[in-house]
């Protein structure tokens, strides 16, 4: 659950349809933050405070009586470390190699130039590639498109592929370039996946993700760069591909759950305090919440048929910490007491509510979080969703950078899409993970996947081999439309369910 991405990361899908841009070609409705480009926080920003002051905790919940951990999941098959191409490159001149043939780019504010770059020196094949200079702009959007070879035929839903780059910031600018397919509306996409990266320094970067493709692409399908919507750039770049590979992916089992977290009780009890914990407070939480979270039965009970129901209410209320605010809530979690191996597969059924101000969310935690600190212990944040937007479910994975392991380098939240609204019944929100690969899934569809070779050549970190914990909340954040949406509002939370060993369907 992310800090400034109330409206996080390298994000994700309820359905196969984006929503529309407001403006062709325009990636992005909203501007990003620094956890979802890939790019570091400032310091002193966590993304994800542990307390309710916004600073690492170090105290574990009041009750830690330990329940035994699922049994460690069996081994999936054996991979090479990044993944290995097994097809031709789809890009038709990804190196500029005679001519920038095949190459265009557009903005709505400021012609950008493309010509072919040559005497390309770096970790590459070629020495040849394109030049993308605007000399300034205050549009909304910009981007580049380099044409592919039978994109209809080439992508294969189900099958994995991976999209790469070399690029040069010639200005050290610090502007995000990001990586996806697409046509020039920002359409026929074959995956929602992208990669945005950003640097102060004029040195050659990979900009590389590898994705599942989802969707069926068109004869216009290209390979997308979006560009700086406002002022002047210079990049360079070469040896742009987009080929399939074989890449790790969840076994498939059968058989039921080797634990199921059940919500039994009469209506209105609490939850079983053997497995869950309560974080109360009022403190804002780093997220610029505005509620304060109780262990009340007014905010927090089950409902008589085995689900838990956490419930955000408007009201003036003075928690121990001595904060007034005007919306209480709830926010439970698992930790010292239920843990998640990795190579595991988890599962909630969620009604989640909606209305302008609402973040519900389902997330794991790393177990050493007091001992590794966020974000290195690692966050998989399974559902969120934006009340403002309330048919689509987000999904993220934070980590920190290899050099940096108190700076949240994520994936996520830009790739998300919708079509059903949340509150209008219960979707299936999990998550598979392990030492190589994340995937997640909503009712049983698969739809971000990050890969620990993708993460690692591009400088985070991989705290995914280790055991998570789980953490429900419905938290309220500042919005000027929350004001006129109705309370008390309820996420519905049924059993949920841990299969070791990979996915069962």
């Amino acid at each position: 659950m992310t800090v400034a991405a109330t409206a996080t990361v390298i994000g994700i899908i309820i359905a196969v349809h984006l929503a529309t841009p407001q403006h062709p070609g325009h990636p992005k409705l909203s501007s990003p933050t620094p956890a979802e480009v890939g790019v570091s926080a400032p310091a002193g920003q966590s993304a994800r405070p542990r307390t309710s002051t916004g600073t690492p905790s170090g105290k574990p919940p009041a009750a830690t009586t330990p329940t035994p951990a699922p049994p460690v999941a069996r081994a999936v098959p054996e991979f090479r470390l990044f993944p290995e191409a097994v097809s031709a490159n789809a890009v038709a001149n990804g190196s500029a190699v005679s001519s920038p043939a095949g190459w265009s780019a557009h903005s709505d504010d400021g012609t950008v130039k493309v010509t072919r770059a040559i005497r390309l020196t770096g970790p590459f094949t070629h020495s040849t590639g394109v030049s993308l200079t605007r000399a300034g702009g205050a549009g909304s959007w910009a981007f580049s498109l380099a044409s592919l070879r039978g994109a209809r035929r080439f992508f294969v839903v189900g099958r994995t592929y991976r999209m790469q780059v070399w690029v040069r910031d010639g200005l050290a600018s610090g502007q995000r370039v990001g990586v996806l397919l697409a046509n020039g509306n920002y359409r026929h996409r074959p995956t929602d996946t992208t990669a945005y990266s950003a640097w102060r320094d004029r040195a050659w970067h990979l900009v590389t993700r590898t994705f599942v493709c989802t969707s069926r692409a068109s004869a216009d399908t290209a390979f997308y760069l979006a560009l700086p919507a406002a002022g002047s750039f210079a990049f360079q770049l070469t040896d742009a591909r987009v080929h399939e590979v074989s890449a790790p992916e969840p076994a498939r089992i059968t058989g039921p759950p080797v634990r199921r977290i059940t919500f039994a009780g009469r209506s209105g009890a609490s939850p079983d305090t053997s497995t869950w914990s309560y974080e109360t407070g009022g403190g804002g939480w780093g997220n610029d919440e505005i509620q304060t979270y109780t262990a009340r039965p007014q905010n927090v009970q089950t409902d008589g048929a085995g689900r838990l129901r956490i419930v955000a209410r408007r009201e003036q209320y003075q928690g121990t910490d001595r904060i007034t605010r005007g919306y209480t809530s709830a926010r439970l979690n698992t930790k010292g007491k239920v843990s998640v191996q990795p190579g595991s597969y988890v599962e909630a059924a969620i009604t989640a509510p909606t209305g302008a101000g609402l973040w519900p969310a389902f997330w794991m935690l790393g177990t050493d979080i007091d001992s590794a600190g966020w974000p290195a212990c690692g966050e998989l944040d399974v559902f969120e969703g934006q009340g403002a937007a309330p048919a689509t479910a987000h999904a993220a994975v934070h980590m920190s950078g290899l050099s940096a392991p108190d700076r949240d380098h994520g994936y996520g939240w830009d790739e998300a899409d919708g079509t059903t609204r949340l509150d209008s019944r219960s979707h299936r929100y999990g998550v598979y993970f392990d030492d190589r690969t994340v995937r997640f899934y909503v009712d049983g569809k698969p739809t971000l996947s990050v890969w620990a070779s993708d993460a690692r050549a591009s400088g985070r970190a991989w705290p995914f081999g280790k055991p998570l914990y789980l953490v429900l909340n419905v938290a309220v954040v500042k919005s000027s439309a929350a004001s006129q949406t109705s309370f008390p509002k309820t996420m519905t939370v049924g059993p949920i369910s841990v299969w070791a060993g990979g996915i069962p369907f």
